[in-house]
Order: structure tokens, then sequence, then C-alpha cells
């Protein structure tokens, strides 16, 4: 289309530019060929003049003789002259011709005048015949054009669709490319082939190191974790000895929840959380309220609720579920003894605000990975990473506000 549109401007301004040079060239060819059939008339009344001499004056239609009686040197002069038209019997544009001639040692002076063909009566007829061969060009362009680019671009569209339809996160998918002529496009598929092959195989290898790892990792976590449960129960252990396990402990359900959290932020990217339903987010929010109901009052939060009844998103249950509890947890968690918290859910957006004391980092660093406030020395700085890839893998748009010591985040379900 923009091919076409530039092909249509760039002829627009030929087509001007030629029909300027074209009126020039016709004016100087009909100023010369009106010149010269005057001037070959003036010969013809010389001729006449040299067998037929005129004793005072000789005036005929378009054409005045007057004997001179002096001798006058020779000369001749062309110039437009107002004369009223026979035929059309209105004032007319002439082109007339004055000269003077010596014939026999006689002078005459000899006057020629023609209808000549106006100039605007050649722009006119140019400016008419410019434009129907322009329409009848854009037409032509127009039409060829559609076509040119349904059969020739075909291939080339097919390709895209097939892109569009490809999905990495599909087991055994094949991206097939239609059969083409044209050599560009025969390059292209030959290349997008090689290079989502190469960008298959990429995947599953990374996917099957991913699962593997996690998988392998949770296996000597867990022993380390019995191993340690189990010497926790001894009767010998020193205070020293029981502090360091603990510690221990700790570190390792830490490794534990890295290595989950990760795992999850992987799947995420790679799209592979397929199970999309209809949620009833409404429901859902009041249940997990209900699951930190202890956690709230165990720290004398006040907590707010407005939730607008049967709001419904289309998502995987499993990640709904995983951002709720993450936001609810942080704002839970980074509050204040005695603080607040005020959740808010409508139709079109999810709002939790907590108090809590100034972070210590950029807000526009609040949800990159492990990045963390001072306040949460025990947090792994993933949670609202996490939230950040549920919202952009369902298109939802996340902010955060900070203003008088709360914490403020939107999440916004309609685009």
């Amino acid at each position: 289309v923009r091919i076409t549109i530039l092909f249509v401007i760039v002829s627009l301004f030929v087509f001007l530019l030629g029909g300027v040079i074209s009126f020039n060239v016709m004016m100087r060819e009909v100023n010369y060929e009106q010149q010269r059939f005057l001037m070959e008339r003036l010969e013809r009344m010389e001729s006449r003049l040299a067998r037929r001499p005129v004793q005072d004056s000789l005036q005929w239609a378009k054409l005045t003789v007057i004997r001179l009686d002096d001798r006058v040197e020779e000369s001749t002069s062309f110039s437009d002259t107002i004369v009223i038209h026979s035929q059309l019997e209105r004032e007319e544009l002439h082109l007339k011709l004055d000269a003077i001639r010596n014939i026999d040692d006689v002078s005459y002076k000899i006057s020629l005048y023609d209808i000549i063909i106006e100039s605007d009566d050649i722009r006119e007829g140019l400016v008419e015949s410019l434009i129907t061969m322009y329409v009848i060009l854009l037409a032509a362009v127009l039409v060829i054009g559609f076509l040119a680019s349904y059969y020739i671009l075909k291939p080339f569209n097919q390709t895209l669709e097939g892109i569009k339809s490809f999905s990495l996160t599909r087991p055994g998918t094949q991206l097939t490319f239609p059969k083409t002529t044209v050599s560009e496009f025969k390059r292209l598929n030959q290349f997008l082939e090689e290079m989502t092959q190469k960008v298959q195989s990429d995947y599953q290898s990374l996917k099957e190191f991913s699962e593997n790892a996690s998988h392998e990792l949770q296996t000597p976590l867990a022993i380390m974790q019995s191993k340690l449960e189990v010497l926790m129960d001894g009767n010998n252990l020193t205070g020293e000895q029981l502090e360091q396990i603990s510690s221990v402990q700790a570190t390792v359900k830490r490794l534990s929840h890295l290595s989950n959290s990760l795992s999850i932020l992987t799947k995420i990217e790679n799209a592979e959380f397929t199970n999309v339903s209809a949620i009833d987010l409404s429901e859902t929010v009041e249940k997990m309220l209900q699951e930190f109901k202890e956690l709230i009052e165990l720290k004398s939060i006040t907590k707010t609720v407005q939730i607008e009844k049967g709001v419904i998103v289309s998502a995987d249950k499993v990640l709904i579920e995983l951002m709720l509890t993450n936001l609810i947890n942080n704002a839970i968690r980074h509050n204040m003894e005695g603080g607040e918290l005020k959740l808010i859910l409508t139709n079109s957006e999810l709002t939790i605000c907590n108090s809590g004391p100034k972070l210590s980092l950029p807000s526009e660093d609040l949800f990159l990975r492990f990045k963390k406030s001072n306040q949460s020395a025990q947090s792994l700085g993933l949670g609202l990473a996490i939230v950040k890839s549920i919202c952009n893998f369902y298109g939802y748009s996340i902010s955060y506000e900070n203003k008088d010591e709360k914490h403020t985040i939107y999440i916004h379900f309609l685009p």
C-alpha cells in the first residue's frame, strides 16, 4: 500500500512538471507556426505586388497594404492585436505582422493578422488531458497494485500467518512454509525454517535443564532438611549448636523457595501455563484474605476491604492465586505493627495499599528480580517480580505509588 501511495504521489508531481513543460513547448510551437504562416502570406503578397503594383492602398480580409511616398528601410515585426472575429462576432486575440517592403523601388507597408490559439485554450485542453490520463493511471495502478500484492505477496502473507500460529510451548509443532517462485521469499523461508528449528532445540534444552535443575535441587534440599530435623531432636546439643542448625535450616528453606520461584518465573516466561478458565476473582480474593486472617490479626493490622461481586477474569487459576498470595503476603510482611491494609477490587482494577516505612530503593526497581528494600532482609526479592511477570503474561498493567508512608499497588485488568 505504501509503495502504491508513493508511486501515486510521485506520478502526480511528474504530471504537474510534465504539464508545465508541455504547455511551454506547445506555446512555442504554436507561436512559431503562426509566425511562419504569416511570413508565407507576406511572401505571396510581395510576389503579387511585384506583378501588380498598388497605386494607393489595398485592404482585404486580414490584410492591409499602403503605398508610401518615400522610400523606407525594410523591417518586420510581430505583435498581438484585438480584432472582431467574423464568425464568433466578438473580439478575439490575433497575431499581427507589420512589415515594410521595397518592391521595384517602391516602399509598401504591409499588415497581416490572423487568429491565434490562446494560451488559456491550450492550458485548459492540456489540463483536461492530463487529468484524464492521471485518473486512468491511478485506476490502473490501484488495480494492478492490488492484484500484484495479492498474488506476488501471497506466499509472504502465508509465512506471516504461519509464524503467528507457531508456538514453542506446543511440542512437535512444525512451521511449514508455502512454495514460492520469488527468490527473496525462498531465502526468507529457508532462514525462518533454520531459525525456528534452532529456537525449538534451544527452548527444549533450556526447559529440560530448568525442570531437571529444579527437581534435582529439591531432592538434596529435602534430604538436608530431614537430616537437620533429626539433629535438632538430639539430646546432647548445646545452645550454640542448636542455633547453628536452626540457621542452616533457614538457609535450606530459602534455597528451596528460591528454586521454586525461579522455576515458576521460567515457566511463566515460556508460556507454559495454558490451562485458561473463567475465574471468579471476587471469591478468590475473599478466600485468600481468610487464609491470611491469622497473620493480619497477629500484627494487629486494621483491614479495609471493598470487593465488587462477580469480577471474572480468564486466566490460569494457579497463576492468579500465586499473584494474589504474593501481593497480600507482601502487604502484610512489610506492614507495621498496628498498621493498615486496604484492598479494593472492581471490575477493572485491583488496588492493595499497606502502611510501612519508606523504601530504600527506587520505586522503578521494585518489580525487578532480587531487588528488595532493607526492611525485607528475609525476602528473596522475587515475589513482586513474579507478580509483574504474571501481569505481563496476561496483558495487565501494574503500577506502584508511595505517598505518606502508604504503599499502593494498582493492577488494571482492562487494556
